[in-house]
């Protein structure tokens, strides 16, 4: 959860919200919508057997790694099953989850074959250490195996307040770092070809996760290739703050890249209503989530399978 900067380009947004899910604006039978390059991003980017890295924000040691591990002490299970409408704290923070399954869904993967392990899931930053999985039950009911990846990152402790100077152009660099040297290090534990890293990140997640993509060439010039040759085409990050100090992000846009280093894409996702995205301390806090849930009933990941909205499980944007 971060806090963030002020209105945002909403005919923009609205506009390629419309082209990515094929919705009309005005009244009548949508026309047929013309692909683009996300549209084809989704299955050519996400196959089965590649790796996803998953990246949440600010307080996922409180949100995430805490509540996790102390679950996990009081079942005296080494590896426990977490499902989101039984932990209040981690449904606060699963978006990183849900936004990883609708990128699947979106790639054509079913629930079967991620129940069954055809993509792996490795969570970075939330400070967890007495574990090395665990599995967790999204709002549909799926189950997705969670490696561990580890590390902590530089927000994962505390709310916005307390962690001001930490969001920053440093913060982001040793952030991407860790991850990039992480996931280096679990690719060499786990060789295999031919296989893609994929990114899925919220709020400052999503700063560390553009900052990698952006970044990218200097960092792996400088702290190696991937091992195998693992690409890392496709970053999809949602709620990412407009900047930090010191560094720009992109706002709610997709960006090609085509680098001597391969071919790369980021695609950042932002809520009209978000104030973490707008930066301002005004609002509600619901427009920070990304799972669109009315009721009971969970709609979807709100810029990948849905372009609904919904504030504290009611349906509609939250006042901003």
């Amino acid at each position: 959860m971060l806090l963030t900067w002020t209105a945002m380009r909403a005919p923009v947004w609205i506009g390629l919200l419309s082209v990515v899910t094929g919705c009309a604006l005005a009244e009548g039978d949508p026309p047929e919508p013309t692909p683009t390059k996300l549209d084809a991003a989704w299955a050519k980017s996400i196959r089965r057997g590649d790796v996803v890295v998953l990246i949440p924000g600010t307080a996922s040691v409180d949100y995430l790694g805490t509540p996790i591990e102390a679950f996990a002490e009081s079942t005296g299970s080494q590896h426990p099953v977490v499902d989101v409408h039984d932990h209040e704290k981690v449904r606060e923070d699963a978006v990183v989850f849900e936004q990883a399954l609708a990128a699947a869904h979106r790639a054509g993967i079913t629930d079967d074959e991620i129940e069954n392990g055809a993509l792996t899931f490795l969570l970075w930053g939330a400070g967890i250490t007495k574990l090395s999985a665990f599995d967790y039950v999204s709002y549909d009911g799926v189950t997705m195996k969670i490696d561990i990846l580890g590390g902590q990152n530089s927000c994962a402790v505390g709310g916005i307040v307390d962690n001001y100077l930490n969001y920053s152009l440093e913060s982001a660099n040793i952030d991407a770092r860790d991850v990039y040297t992480r996931l280096g290090t679990w690719l060499t534990a786990h060789p295999a070809q031919d296989r893609n890293a994929i990114v899925m990140a919220h709020s400052w997640g999503g700063a560390v996760a553009e900052y990698l993509t952006l970044e990218f060439e200097t960092i792996s010039a400088e702290v190696g290739t991937l091992p195998q040759g693992t690409p890392m085409p496709f970053t999809v990050t949602a709620g990412v703050p407009a900047f930090v100090l010191g560094y720009n992000f992109i706002g709610p846009r997709v960006l090609d890249f085509e680098r001597p280093s391969g071919t790369r894409m980021l695609y950042e996702i932002d809520r009209p209503d978000d104030p973490v995205h707008n930066m301002t301390f005004e609002g509600d806090f619901g427009g920070h989530h990304y799972d669109i849930v009315v009721g009971d009933q969970y709609l979807g990941f709100y810029g990948i399978t849905t372009d609904k909205m919904a504030c504290r499980g009611v349906a509609g944007s939250c006042a901003i």
